[in-house]
């Protein structure tokens, strides 16, 4: 008997024709189209044709995506629109995030006056360029010490509402957009509100490593290839992104205050709980006791939170989430 042939998974590299620098915008089309469901493997760059590295070090093709990609206000490299096809606003797009790998053995980090947690303390312009050893997955960040990678996509957005223009890739919003999670590793369920016909999924924006915060502006900056299952889920009602770590729920919120990002994301896990079957006062007072709050991200604009509840505890509820992976759906 003649076993059927599983169709190869689409496939979608970082060139000067398939992707938008620094900006998000509806009206940008789609570089590529896929059906619910199917997986594709996208390719960022995160990389400067003038890096002070070995030229083999450079991915291919980064000279001309400087030279002549689509170019907005943001530093940000991103691939793509994906276009899913059937998508329209008001529903949620879910990201299985199955698979992520550093594809150049350098990552580097930039500091900038006027820019970071300390614009103005010992101001100056200097990138610094750090191996990465592929093999062990160590990067010497300061001379004599090294860090683990675990590497994740800083930029995964859909486009925002038409009405909102052109957007500036840095401060993330209700669209994704520069998340800077490092729980968004291999493994996670990302969801994302769809505000366009298509959605129009892009990434980008490279992360080896990041501590929460991202204090200085940027992280261990790097080029990842990433492999995606891009699927629609229509009916739930979402303003913000949510989304399921091998580990945990997670709520994530932007504002330009702090404050108020933690209350949008605090009470988005709320939310959830409420829909699973919790009465307010319940939810609230298991948030307290269990819920961690962090700060995603401090230096882009909008501040970013994101509350994380352990999966073991959302498993005891009198309703699992509807966006809850089955066991083995993201490995």
């Amino acid at each position: 008997m003649t076993r059927a042939m599983t169709p190869p998974v689409k496939r979608l590299d970082a060139t000067a024709d398939t992707v938008h620098f620094g900006f998000y915008e509806a009206r940008l089309a789609p570089v590529f189209e896929i059906e619910p469901g199917e997986e594709i493997i996208i390719g960022s760059v995160s990389a400067h044709p003038d890096d002070d590295v070995p030229p083999h070090w450079l991915p291919k093709g980064i000279a001309e995506i400087h030279e002549r990609a689509l170019r907005g206000s943001g530093p940000h490299i991103l691939t793509g629109p994906v276009a899913v096809r059937g998508a329209r606003p008001g529903d949620v797009l879910v990201v299985d995030i199955l698979d992520i790998r550093i594809t150049q053995p350098y990552g580097y980090n930039i500091v900038m006056p006027l820019k970071g947690m300390f614009p103005m303390e010992q101001p100056t312009t200097r990138t610094t360029i750090m191996p990465i050893d592929l093999e062990t997955g160590l990067a010497e960040v300061v001379p004599g010490i090294k860090v683990p990678t675990r590497p994740f996509f800083g930029q995964m957005a859909v486009a925002p509402p038409r009405e909102w223009g052109v957007l500036d890739s840095r401060p993330p919003n209700r669209h994704g957009g520069n998340l800077d999670n490092k729980e968004l590793i291999k493994g996670t369920r990302l969801l994302l509100p769809i505000w366009n016909e298509g959605a129009l999924f892009s990434v980008g924006d490279g992360h080896a490593a990041q501590g929460d915060g991202e204090v200085n502006q940027t992280a261990l900056e790097t080029s990842l290839e990433g492999r995606f299952r891009l699927s629609l889920l229509k009916g739930l009602p979402l303003e913000w992104p949510i989304a399921v770590s091998p580990t945990h729920l997670l709520t994530l919120a932007f504002h330009e205050d702090l404050d108020d990002a933690a209350r949008i994301a605090m009470r988005s896990l709320i939310a959830v709980m409420e829909e699973c079957g919790l009465a307010f006062h319940d939810a609230y007072r298991l948030a307290s006791i269990a819920a961690d709050l962090h700060v995603t991200q401090f230096v882009n604009g909008n501040r970013g939170i994101h509350a994380m509840l352990p999966l073991d505890i959302v498993n005891t509820f009198p309703r699992k989430p509807s966006f809850l992976p089955a066991p083995g759906e993201l490995s």
